[in-house]
Order: C-alpha cells, then structure tokens, then sequence
C-alpha cells in the first residue's frame, strides 16, 4: 500500500539541496565528500530551449539527489550549477546545452 498523505516523503524530499555550504539549525554528522553530474543535450534535439532547461535541470538534480542517497546523506550542501548554452562536444564534433552541478554529500541532523 503507498502512503499519499502530505507527510509522505517523495524520492525529491529525502535529499535536500542547498546553496549554502552549512544549514542554519542542523549539524554535520557526516561528510561523504563532493558529487558532481552533468548532462549534455545536443542542440539538434531541441526544439524548446526554455522547456528542455528546465527538463534538464530537474534530471540532473535527481541524479545528483541519487548520488547523494546511495552514499547515505540526507543533503547535498554546497550545490552550484552552472549552465553553457553553447558547449562544444568534442565526441559528436557538436554543440549544445552542458549543465553541470556539484556539491558536498552530507548526513545533517537537527541541532534541537
């Protein structure tokens, strides 16, 4: 039976992510050390720039969120995503859209 109450964590809410490279409230218990994805779309398979971003920036914070959960930590702390709207790919001799996020894995718990 799948739990649908508001309180049900979904696989997006069981890794937060953060910009800030500390969490107001929590501390440390672990550090897992830095994570990176990055995710390449060919300019000939977009035909929507706007929507195919923010496609892309969702599929790759879930896989940076995956990486995160499969070394064990509640966050990734620390995130910065950069976007290159005009990335080369040197294997396709190409060029497209590279988005790129890294952060720190972290285990945060509550101070109080």
């Amino acid at each position: 039976m799948t739990d649908t109450s508001p309180d049900a964590e979904s696989p997006d809410s069981d890794v937060e992510l953060y910009t800030s490279p500390w969490v107001s409230g929590t501390r440390a218990a672990a550090y897992f050390g830095p994570i990176s994805s990055e995710l390449f779309l060919p300019d000939d398979s977009l035909e929507d720039r706007t929507a195919a971003w923010t496609r892309a920036e969702r599929e790759l914070l879930e896989s940076l969120r995956d990486k995160a959960r499969t070394l064990g930590a509640n966050a990734v702390v620390g995130l910065e995503v950069t976007l290159d709207p005009f990335a080369h790919d040197e294997d396709k001799e190409g060029t497209g859209l590279r988005l790129h996020a890294v952060g720190t894995a972290a285990k945060l718990e509550p101070l109080f």
